[in-house]
């Protein structure tokens, strides 16, 4: 290739870095580098062409510069395209789309079209810079033209594509089953549900959902009832219930009474359509179940102490999304609690729980005796801290009798392959959980569901800040974990060793406020206080104490053992024990990407496989041109 082939697509590639990689000003300069490299390209052109010695040559140059100059007319059709100059245009919506639509599928036809007669072309030239031959231009332009349209036609096709949308679906499809969380709240409801299907006899998605429900009914007879219901049949039961269509599913507590409540959604009458919905049926019952039998939950999570949090982090493992919606599927609503929302004075009387997620800054003396008076008022906090923050996490920690032991838990046989590499060490796994309420159905199920505990710390018992206050420890780390105090991810037999450690407990006590029991007898016709008053047993606080933060995060929770972990916590927390258990899913794991990634991903499809193919089939034309046989003058005699 010549240096003004070079400059050609080194100026394209600049233009496209410039345009689509870059922001600001540097956007700016990098483009117009690009487009100054075109101008000199043409320049380059034209002063090849005067100097050719030979009519064929000049000729054949003549040629590679019209496409030089239809490549800077690409660029400006797509400048044309561009919001800032469809801005300035001042065209009002229906022109501007239409607008944006015939110069965005312009220029890159108009790209190509130019591009690739060009290479072939200045190749031609390159071969037989002396005398090049009329027919081989003719053949090199005729080709790459060819070649253009050809890739060009893939633009309408994807058009199109996305037009019609249509999908062929191959994939494994199965309805959820009743899940232990769902069946624990059908068999401790306290008031009649009854769940409706609104679709004919004959539907197969009917033939889907039925059998869950009738599952459900046989868990509790009594107090939860299904119907399978057309809606053309009963138009004025729908209408009650605001239901539009079949394919709808109507959860109703207390139904006829006058403080009925109804919770629905929809599933879909066409079975193709409606797989995505059946393959989390468990989950979607169950949300709408915790909305009717459940009043509404507060989730307070702490901020400014650099804590984890659902709306930063590049990387799954420094996200809490998943976390935050599923809260909200355990009829949550989540917020944020800072010193601006008066953390430094009280924590709000609504709170439910209140989560800390690894702070790397320690909380203001302020800050942690609204924390320990919420306690003292029977509260619930989940508290997760990182290796290496005993300091800025102490007063918390102490407060409920632990304390954070030293190093990062490691292991060279049970952990998470996630990079390939030697740091994969510290994703530690475990399946070693206690039968306290909290991991009661991790205990169970504990052959089947594991832990992913990443870069997890370990916890050590120590006496409690809060008088009254017990620690039970929930969860161990596996035998051969060691903590790795020098950061080798080597087992140093000489400062570390390998031995069961706890990585989460919980703490309980009577709040600090609430009476003490009385020891002696009470006199004879005198009344105990709580029950003259009607007041419940004394407040109780409870605590969820785990040294490793990203157990919650976006990437542990891909997990169903982390799940589980989660929905058990919360429900001791909340003193719903009973609704422990696992919630059912077909649905696909959803694969994320860091940002990079994805850049990797697109431009390695979009421009580097297309590549690898040019190169691949130049070599090869390269190899057959040099095995060619030459013909020689005395050969034809």
């Amino acid at each position: 290739m010549s240096p003004i082939g070079i400059l050609q697509l080194g100026s394209f590639a600049l233009i496209f870095v410039g345009q689509r990689l870059l922001t600001d000003t540097t956007s700016i300069a990098v483009t117009l580098i690009g487009v100054l490299g075109l101008v000199a390209g043409i320049a380059m052109r034209a002063s090849a062409r005067s100097k050719a010695e030979h009519e064929s040559t000049a000729a054949a140059h003549s040629k590679a510069l019209i496409f030089q100059i239809l490549g800077l007319v690409a660029v400006g059709a797509y400048g044309l395209s561009t919001d800032a100059c469809i801005e300035a245009l001042g065209l009002d919506d229906e022109m501007a789309s239409r607008w944006e639509v015939v110069f965005y599928a312009l220029w890159p036809v108009l790209t190509l079209a130019s591009t690739l007669p060009l290479l072939l072309v200045d190749a031609a030239i390159q071969d037989s810079p002396l005398a090049v031959q009329p027919l081989r231009v003719r053949h090199a332009i005729d080709n790459g033209v060819v070649a253009a349209l050809g890739i060009s036609l893939l633009f309408p096709i994807n058009y199109l594509a996305s037009q019609t949308n249509e999908r062929f679906d191959y994939a494994y499809f199965k309805t959820t089953e009743v899940g232990g969380s769902s069946r624990a709240i059908v068999e401790n409801l306290s008031e009649p549900v009854t769940a409706r299907v609104f679709l004919p006899t004959s539907s197969d998605v009917a033939a889907e959902l039925m059998p869950y429900f009738e599952d459900l009914q046989s868990a509790n007879p009594s107090m939860f009832k299904v119907e399978l219901v057309d809606h053309a049949a009963e138009p004025t039961l729908a209408e009650s219930l605001k239901i539009r269509d079949n394919g709808y599913i109507a959860l109703t507590i207390r139904d006829g009474e006058d403080n009925a409540q109804t919770k629905s959604w929809k599933v879909g009458e066409d079975l193709d359509k409606a797989k995505r919905n059946l393959k989390k049926l468990d989950q979607e019952f169950q949300k709408r179940m915790l909305d009717l039998a459940k009043d509404d939950r507060v989730a307070y999570f702490t901020v400014g102490h650099e804590e984890l949090n659902w709306k930063g982090g590049e990387v799954p493992e420094d996200k809490l999304t998943q976390l935050k919606q599923g809260m909200q599927k355990l009829n949550f609503k989540v917020k944020e609690l800072g010193l601006s929302q008066g953390l430094g004075d009280s924590v709000p009387d609504n709170a439910s729980v209140v989560v800390i997620m690894a702070p790397k800054m320690a909380f203001l003396p302020a800050e942690v005796q609204a924390i320990e008076d919420y306690l003292a008022r029977g509260g619930s906090i989940i508290l997760a801290v990182e290796p290496g923050t005993q300091e800025a996490n102490a007063p918390l920690l102490s407060l409920l009798g632990a304390e954070l032991g030293e190093g990062t838990l490691a292991s060279e046989v049970n952990y998470l392959a996630k990079d390939k590499n030697k740091g994969d060490r510290y994703n530690v796994v475990t399946n070693r959980y206690s039968s306290h309420a909290s991991t009661v159905t991790l205990s169970k199920y504990s052959r089947q569901l594991q832990l992913i505990t990443p870069r997890a710390g370990w916890l050590k018992e120590s006496t409690p800040g809060i008088a009254g206050a017990k620690t039970t420890v929930t969860v161990r780390s596996l035998q051969d974990n060691f903590a790795d105090l020098d950061g080798n991810l080597e087992l140093d037999k000489e400062t570390e060793k390998k031995e069961v450690r706890p990585i989460a407990m919980v703490a309980t006590g009577p709040a600090p406020q609430a009476p003490e029991p009385t020891a002696e007898p009470l006199e004879e016709g005198i009344e105990p206080a709580a029950e003259a008053s009607g007041d419940a047993e004394p407040a109780e606080f409870r605590a969820v104490i785990v040294a490793d933060s990203t157990l919650f995060s976006d990437l542990a929770l891909a997990s169903q053992g982390n799940q589980v972990f989660v929905s058990d916590a919360l429900n001791w927390l909340l003193g719903d024990e009973a609704l422990a258990g696992t919630t059912e899913s077909e649905e696909d794991v959803k694969i994320e990407h860091t940002k990079e990634d994805q850049t990797l991903w697109f431009y390695g499809t979009s421009l580097g496989v297309p590549l690898i193919v040019l190169l691949l089939g130049l070599l090869r034309v390269r190899r057959r041109k040099r095995s060619a046989p030459t013909l020689r003058t005395g050969d034809a005699a």
